[in-house]
């Protein structure tokens, strides 16, 4: 069996746990780290590239108005 890159594993993983992803961004940015805050960018980008990666479709819905 092929080893899988860290990129993609790590990929897999944000796209099945936006919690985790959310509480691990919080925690770079709490810390300080550029170089960190640049590496986890870039897998964050690689994760949810609209090429690669399949997305449903997120409808939001407009505020109504109260007026």
């Amino acid at each position: 069996m092929r080893d899988r890159l860290h990129d993609e594993a790590l990929a897999e993983i944000f796209r099945t746990d936006p919690l985790y992803v959310a509480a691990l961004l919080r925690e770079v940015q709490r810390d300080g780290c550029e170089a960190e805050l640049e590496i986890l960018l870039r897998q964050l980008n690689h994760a949810f590239d609209r090429e690669t990666t399949r997305l449903a479709p997120l409808f939001i819905d407009e505020p109504e108005d109260e007026g």
